[in-house]
């Protein structure tokens, strides 16, 4: 779910609903299309028309928050972000950009101000404000060490770490990083070499799996040959090139259906490569829109997942190479992850519970922060390092749903091989058209001519009174998966039609089509009548039965024609 608050939510909907949108919600799209476009100072004015025009817009704060952000982070200009992070705490103090405002505040307060003293009342505020949550006060008060640590008070900056270890002993990861600060403000103080060797010992033991106790190890090293200063150039300097945020990649809607999520962030992922496809599109790519199954052992299953990934498959059809893996553990396959981010591929994966498709965009090494974008969202999110991997063995520690039965998987697009023309993606829609109607089965089920075969014997069923279970399961397979694929099968007569425009193997097929999803559209109604009536309920089934086997011969001519175009 969004960070954003349900009432924006609501308010979109609404909108939505009722046909129009607010002068706010135009404002803030015009925003969002420019700061994606790289116009910086252009979306910063349309957020900034939007706090001042519209305060007590649902969108204000989301607004005011990313005003903050460009101004800090893309416009250079930090203290000017600093205000407007200000004026969101103050403004706006039940939106849940809250926290990370002053968090942002924080940072900009050590590295743009140089100010410990400011740093540590907001996380005084910070702290009384989300008194409950400890991890992120911890993140605070170790921001507060820093800022000591880069001020270049180092009893300061060791007495903080000293202070966050003993309140926070729980949060590992922070309590890592301000045992290694303490350490290193002990060296800056002159403080005796067994003494500081101490320091980093003890970090090893309390937390040997942390990058913290791997970063004491190697001082420990350079303390032995009396090199500090080439430690800390170094470390710095491989923390930059081990460390990269993936910027522009586009938000991906949030959808019911795991098939509709993952080609939703695919979408996102090939936009990032300036590859504009639509949802339609890539759906009759995937031939998703074409496929229809009846299982009287889940009737409300539909043919979500047709054999093989998404990912794969409307890649190669695209023209792109691409990277998979999948790993053992998620603590391997991260690596892997990692590797892909700092060549400047975002990463799809199968993340939480339930479990998304989310695209990871970044890993900051500094503070083992992995940047992504869930679905239904149109900011980044971040996580800790362990909370991401937590929630990656979640979401695909005993697979990867359509990806497959592997651990882990992770998907991106690598270089661009070619770049089919428009003729050449309608030809491959229309062959992959031909090649899942005429399956008479998916996943053990009857599938194309056959499903309606098989459904039309099972309404013949429905017909005996003393078969009421029968009944049940038609009533299931009409609701849960007759619709949807009618919803979807409509989506495509548009490209059916320009593909009918291009190939004269195709004549009559966008009638066909429509006629078959007519017919088939009776059917349900059929369905629904027989499952209502209480008189002559007997003749109404056998009257579905019929329509149903009168499909599945409209469903095997337009097959025929359609795979038979495809050879052509």
């Amino acid at each position: 779910m969004s960070r954003f608050s349900t009432g924006i939510c609501l308010a979109l909907a609404f909108a939505v609903l009722a046909g129009c949108t607010t002068k706010s919600e135009r404002l803030y799209r015009r925003a969002e299309t420019f700061l994606a476009q790289g116009q910086h100072e252009m979306a910063a004015e349309e957020y900034r028309r939007i706090v001042s025009e519209y305060p007590d817009s649902p969108l204000a704060d989301d607004a005011l928050y990313k005003l903050a952000y460009v101004f800090a982070e893309e416009l250079g200009q930090p203290t000017v972000g600093l205000v407007q992070y200000r004026a969101l705490v103050d403004d706006y103090p039940d939106s849940p950009w809250v926290d990370d405002a002053l968090m942002r505040v924080m940072a900009i307060q050590r590295k743009a101000l140089g100010d410990p003293e400011a740093v540590r009342q907001t996380w005084g505020k910070l702290c009384e404000r989300f008194e409950g949550r400890e991890a992120l006060c911890a993140r605070g008060l170790l921001e507060v060490a820093r800022a000591h640590f880069d001020a270049e008070d180092y009893a300061m900056a060791a007495a903080t770490s000293v202070e966050l270890t003993t309140r926070y002993a729980e949060q590992r990861t922070s309590s890592a990083q301000a045992a290694l600060l303490h350490a290193r403000s002990a060296e800056r103080m002159g403080i005796e070499q067994e003494e500081v060797e101490q320091l980093y010992e003890t970090l090893i033991e309390r937390y040997p799996d942390t990058h913290a106790a791997a970063m004491a190890k190697r001082n420990i090293g350079w303390i032995y040959y009396g090199k500090v200063e080439e430690q800390q150039q170094a470390h710095r300097a491989e923390v930059a090139r081990r460390s990269r945020v993936i910027r522009g990649v586009p938000a991906h809607a949030s959808h019911e259906t795991e098939l509709l999520q993952a080609v939703s962030a695919l979408r996102a992922a090939l936009a990032y490569r300036n590859e504009q496809r639509s949802m339609d599109w890539l759906m009759a790519l995937y031939g998703a829109p074409f496929a229809v199954v009846f299982d009287s052992q889940q009737p409300s299953a539909g043919s979500d997942p047709l054999q093989g990934s998404p990912f794969e498959m409307l890649t190669e059809a695209l023209g792109f190479a691409h990277n998979k893996f999948s790993g053992a553990t998620a603590e391997n396959a991260f690596d892997t992850v990692h590797q892909a981010i700092l060549q400047g591929h975002p990463v799809i994966v199968r993340h939480g519970s339930p479990p998304r498709w989310v695209i990871v965009t970044g890993y900051d090494l500094s503070d083992e922060r992995v940047h992504l974008m869930p679905p239904g969202r149109d900011g980044y999110a971040t996580a800790g390092r362990e909370q991401f991997i937590a929630g990656w063995r979640t979401g695909s520690g005993r697979g990867s749903g359509i990806a497959g039965a592997q651990p882990f998987y992770q998907f991106s697009l690598a270089a661009r091989l070619r770049e089919p023309s428009a003729d050449q993606l309608l030809q491959a829609v229309v062959k992959r058209a031909g090649e899942v109607m005429q399956r008479r089965s998916l996943s053990g089920a009857p599938a194309g001519a056959a499903a309606w075969e098989a459904a039309g014997a099972w309404l013949e069923r429905c017909a005996d009174p003393e078969d009421p279970v029968a009944r049940v399961t038609a009533a299931s397979w009409s609701q849960g998966s007759l619709q949807p694929y009618l919803t979807m099968a409509q989506t495509v007569t548009p490209i059916l039609q320009r593909a009918e425009g291009s190939m004269a193997a195709l004549e009559n097929a966008t009638a066909r089509h429509t006629e078959l999803l007519e017919e088939a559209e009776l059917v349900a109604r059929k369905i629904e009548e027989a499952t209502a009536a209480e008189d002559e309920a007997e003749t109404k089934w056998q009257a579905a039965a019929a329509q149903a086997s009168y499909v599945a011969a409209l469903h095997e001519r337009l097959a025929g024609q359609i795979a038979e175009a495809a050879g052509d």
